[in-house]
């Protein structure tokens, strides 16, 4: 099971800002309880694990507000009843999941950041432990299953909704605008100020910059061709441009040296048709209706089961 996969479960919880996802298969009578699912005890430590791990695994943290609290409580209080739904049925077993959990991690998480030892080093950093990261991803697992389970009864999307969904998110389907852009590159500040002056004057471009640039596209006249407009295309040069108008000079530096910059011509964003995106449109609609439905499942566990929560909360 590979990481994308296993966030399928993340995003189903959905009862977090980010989307969380199932813990609580381990007995924690140790400490008391915030809420009991059919009587099995809810505890801080494990709240407390389940967001630890969580943020971990997403690199981001939750706010620690008390209706932020709230909703942690609640999606570990759902995934508790998931997980417990999921066992009784024989979906899969602590032990298989667990197994899957260690494979995650070494065939995953660990090739991604490197070894074994640089990931200990991490949740070090994190406060997490390898057991408890394995614990964390042994109820994902678990919860996983659930999800399956649930999204096999999801139909595929109808055209309609496709085309529902594209309307609804066109701002999602558009291509950035873009810049043609030509440039020269020299070291110094005086020489840049000359060819910028000979360029405004109506000197070819090209040829200035096939004499004086020091820059790799030189011999093809200083040509960037098109890029799509934003910091991608390097923050000094994208904010020059930003004040500049199709057919127009200017000028910047950096620690390379002093560049000379033509505008020749902008693209406007344009919209992407809906042929184009469909393979990806229903891949969204797709996702959204298995989350939908996950979601209902786990309201009619909430529904059916006896959960309970401790006063004050």
């Amino acid at each position: 099971m590979t990481l994308s996969k296993l966030g399928l479960a993340l995003i189903g919880a959905g009862a977090l800002t980010a989307g969380l996802a199932g813990c609580g298969t381990q007995s924690a009578t140790t400490a008391a309880a915030l809420a009991t699912v059919n009587k099995l005890p809810v505890t801080h430590k494990q709240v407390t694990e389940f967001v630890d791990g969580t943020e971990f695994m997403q690199g981001t943290s939750f706010p620690s507000t008390k209706k932020e609290k709230e909703l942690e409580l609640k999606a570990v209080v759902a995934q508790v009843a998931v997980n417990q739904w999921v066992l009784k049925h024989h979906l899969t077993t602590t032990k298989a999941a667990k197994k899957q959990a260690q494979s995650i991690i070494t065939s995953d998480i660990e090739a991604q950041i490197g070894s074994a030892s640089e990931l200990s080093g991490l949740l070090k950093q994190e406060h997490l432990t390898k057991a408890e990261l394995t614990a964390y991803l042994t109820n994902q697992v678990i919860a996983e299953s659930a999800f399956e389970k649930a999204a096999k009864a999801v139909k595929a999307p109808t055209t309609k909704q496709e085309e529902a969904y594209y309307k609804a998110n066109k701002s999602s389907f558009m291509n950035s605008p873009e810049d043609e852009v030509s440039d020269i590159l020299v070291k110094s500040k005086t020489l840049a100020a000359q060819i910028l002056k000979e360029a405004k004057s109506g000197t070819s471009f090209a040829s200035l910059a096939k004499e004086y640039s020091i820059a790799s596209n030189a011999k093809k006249g200083g040509t960037l061709g098109y890029e799509d407009v934003g910091t991608s295309m390097g923050q000094n040069l994208y904010a020059t441009l930003s004040s500049m108008k199709a057919g127009q000079f200017g000028s910047y530096h950096d620690s390379k040296g002093y560049y000379i910059v033509w505008l020749q011509a902008t693209k406007p964003a344009t919209e992407e048709a809906f042929p184009k995106v469909k393979s990806e449109i229903s891949a969204d609609v797709t996702q959204n209706l298995d989350d939908q439905a996950y979601q209902s499942f786990v309201k009619k566990l909430e529904k059916n089961d006896k959960i309970q929560y401790a006063k004050g909360w």
